[in-house]
């Protein structure tokens, strides 16, 4: 069985989808009989995209800063991808033509791939497309008109039209299965939880990232993409909150990520007014098993995500994580009191960042890999997703 995983934006641009689509491309590629590639538009086309649908994406992309889109180097591409593939085309035609050489696609599930399949390549001319939801399909807090413009799209007519032909949808948490049972009731949903090879991203080869770490304080550590979702007003005042109230010389927040020009320049503003705020800007994914070994705690302020890698990577490395409880993403990762906390409120936030600081011994390392590992198994879950790609291709 021969699988393309789809995706407009080439892999260099770093984030979620690009690590699921080279992890399980390159693990799927290890099983008999399974040939799985990754095929993008090329640089030129991508970046053409990027341009002319920049309402979609953050203020950086229109001013073109490549250091902020070409986040990942194409030899660590390739060196994770292994036996897997990696092609970008450079023209509709080109994709089509490419596309038609495989059994099944699985494809991202956002507006413009599903566009761009339906109108400009034509489901028709293609295997069977299965759409892997890794884009919300509901931002439950509309605060900019990104946000309100992609409720609309997302949640009727337009989305159920431009989706028609596709054969199943791939669904990464229990809220967007019901989302979408609700939705398109005839659609076949699957449920298959992110993977993680927990020996391969313990064992990086060149991945210590150089930081001089202050071990006096418990290190406390935030990872994303700087976008609205990511609740970085959030992040800001849990850290107000308790610097004000004497926290400064005991906590030290580590902050890892880049996008949003606007939300950058608020952390900046943080870090210069509090000692105790490291902002590092982007970091290749390679370096962060070292960095999460290097920290004490894991907290995620998103208020929508679909899964959130970075959660499931640092209970992998024994991290307890503090994160909102949301309907999709952590909850769907943290086991409450036993791998982290599900608050509710800022406040609530913080004071439970002061709990484990008074008693470090509440979690502990050994059990939440242990809890971590058990859930999401990769060999049990790249097995699932084969049944479901090759029954897909089987019935065409």
């Amino acid at each position: 069985m021969k699988v393309a995983f789809f995706t407009v934006f080439f892999l260099e641009h770093g984030g979620g989808l690009a690590k699921y689509f080279i992890e399980t491309s390159s693990n799927l590629s290890k099983l008999p009989s399974v040939k799985a590639d990754v095929v993008t538009m090329d640089d030129k086309f991508a970046l053409t995209i990027m341009r002319l649908t920049h309402i979609f994406y953050l203020s950086f992309v229109s001013k073109m800063d490549m250091s902020l889109i070409y986040k990942e180097s194409k030899k660590n591409i390739e060196e994770n991808l292994g036996d897997a593939g990696y092609f970008k085309v450079d023209s509709i035609r080109s994709l089509r033509k490419k596309l038609q050489e495989y059994d099944v696609i699985y494809s991202k599930n956002e507006v413009l791939e599903a566009f761009i399949l339906k109108f400009l390549v034509g489901y028709e001319n293609l295997p069977p497309v299965i759409f892997g939801c890794h884009t919300p399909f509901y931002y439950p807090e509309t605060k900019s008109l990104q946000s309100k413009l992609h409720n609309f799209l997302y949640s009727g007519f337009i989305y159920r039209f431009l989706t028609s032909d596709v054969k199943a949808f791939h669904v990464l948490n229990s809220s967007d299965e019901q989302y979408l049972r609700r939705l398109m009731p005839a659609k076949n949903i699957v449920k298959i939880y992110n993977a993680l090879d927990f020996k391969t991203n313990n064992t990086r080869r060149n991945s210590k990232f150089n930081h001089n770490w202050d071990k006096k304080k418990l290190n406390i550590l935030w990872v994303g993409r700087l976008a609205e979702g990511k609740g970085i007003p959030d992040l800001l005042s849990v850290i107000d909150y308790l610097n004000l109230r004497g926290y400064e010389n005991q906590f030290i927040f580590n902050i890892i990520g880049d996008g949003s020009k606007v939300l950058r320049e608020k952390i900046i503003k943080s870090a210069e007014r509090w000692n105790n705020v490291n902002y590092m800007g982007s970091v290749e994914h390679r370096y962060m098993p070292s960095i999460y070994k290097e920290n004490d705690l894991f907290i995620c302020t998103s208020k929508w995500e679909t899964f959130s890698y970075s959660v499931l990577e640092a209970q992998a490395a024994g991290l307890p994580v503090i994160a909102f409880n949301m309907p999709a993403g952590p909850r769907d990762i943290i086991e409450q009191n036993k791998t982290g906390f599900l608050v509710s409120s800022n406040k609530e936030f913080a004071k439970k960042i002061i709990q484990i600081s008074r008693n470090k011994g509440i979690f502990k390392v050994e059990l939440i890999k242990e809890i971590t590992e058990a859930r999401f198994d990769p060999g049990r879950i790249y097995k699932r997703l084969h049944k479901v790609l090759s029954d897909i291709a089987r019935v065409n």
